[in-house]
């Protein structure tokens, strides 16, 4: 008897699926980046790209506007600008124009992350200029979805944007002692460029910082790998630069006096080797000399940013998060009285060794 049950029940599965609708890809249009741009209080207008595969194999780009008072009414009012569906499950990325991310994100990032066909792996990013404008920019072998995905990517594996994606931001979001980061791309001679970072409290941007300083921002942020830094010296009045590659760092947070005062110690370790050298000839003196400069600069700019970030009452670098995990019973009021005065010591060991070449270097 219990057969038959099973195998009935089984039975109505199959011929339920089976009247499921089918989604056929060339009856959709597939959405693989959204964009957001402020058009006034309450007021939004959302822009979706459309790939679309011509016969000769090349991808050009379809856009969708739409000025909303919501960004899910704006992408729901999409579908009626197109004579196929809309669909959100390929959506690579989301850019928010600068005004907006200042307004505050709260609205727009709810929406992503109640809609079940958007993955948490989508990267988020803020655009300094017109939203609409640079989804409308082609990029040849890409769909432009497609390429901003990847170039933020490449710029997080290779280059100098510390790791993100949906997760992550609402990870920092959500997290007690951690505040979010996220990437400020512009369009600039019809390329997509890394501008700099933006910093925010909660989902509000309240400051950012200048693509000159990533380097120190993503070391003081996580490990880093792979990375490069240009240093600039002057000898005989004539200036030099060398070009250091390979860097990888290390940092470790010790805390002390975590029940009273607590004082943090960043520990940076730093080493890489010189690549290219514009004066005459590359010796262990030039790398103790590269050493040094290194040294000096990071810990003079990883000084200045954690006391910029201190009075701006953000933590991107997670100290709050250090202390937090080391203390029962952590308070986070009175976390944030003491964020704002505390000390914080910052280390930088750097070793550098000489391998490379002497070469121009602009």
């Amino acid at each position: 008897m219990k057969k038959i049950i099973i195998a009935v029940i089984v039975m109505a599965i199959v011929g339920y699926s089976g009247r499921v609708d089918k989604e056929i890809l060339d009856e959709l249009d597939i959405a693989t980046a959204v964009g957001f741009d402020y058009k006034g209080k309450n007021k939004i207008e959302t822009t979706a790209v459309l790939p679309i595969i011509n016969p000769d194999k090349s991808i050009s780009n379809k856009t969708l506007s739409s000025i909303d008072n919501l960004s899910k009414e704006s992408l729901v009012n999409l579908n009626r600008k197109s004579p196929k569906p809309v669909v959100n499950g390929k959506i690579e990325v989301a850019l928010y124009s600068k005004k907006l991310a200042e307004v505050g994100l709260q609205d727009y990032i709810d929406y992503i992350h109640r809609d079940p066909s958007i993955g948490t792996r989508l990267l988020l990013a803020v655009v300094d200029g017109n939203v609409k404008k640079m989804l409308g920019e082609s990029f040849k072998e890409y769909d432009t979805g497609t390429y901003i995905q990847r170039q933020i990517n490449n710029n997080i594996k290779n280059g100098l944007i510390p790791t993100t994606n949906f997760h992550l931001f609402l990870s920092s979001y959500y997290t007690r002692g951690m505040d979010p980061v996220l990437p400020i791309i512009e369009l600039k001679d019809k390329k997509i460029n890394v501008k700099g970072l933006a910093l925010f409290k909660g989902t509000q941007m309240v400051d950012s910082l200048p693509y000159r300083y990533m380097f120190v921002f993503k070391a003081l942020y996580e490990n880093i790998k792979n990375a490069g830094y240009k240093l600039r010296t002057k000898e005989k009045g004539k200036t030099e630069y060398i070009s250091i590659q390979g860097l990888q760092t290390k940092k470790k947070f010790h805390v002390k006096n975590i029940h009273t005062t607590p004082e943090i110690t960043l520990h940076l370790k730093i080493k890489g080797y010189i690549r290219e050298y514009t004066g005459e000839k590359v010796t262990a003196k030039t790398a103790d000399k590269a050493e040094k400069l290194m040294k000096d600069k990071v810990h003079k700019e990883a000084v200045s940013m954690i006391k910029d970030f201190q009075r701006s009452n953000i933590d991107p670098v997670s100290i709050g998060d250090q202390v937090r995990s080391r203390t029962r019973h952590w308070d986070e009021k009175k976390w944030e009285q003491q964020y704002k005065n505390m000390k914080v010591n910052v280390k930088v060991d750097v070793m550098i060794w000489e391998i490379g070449v002497v070469d121009g270097l602009s």
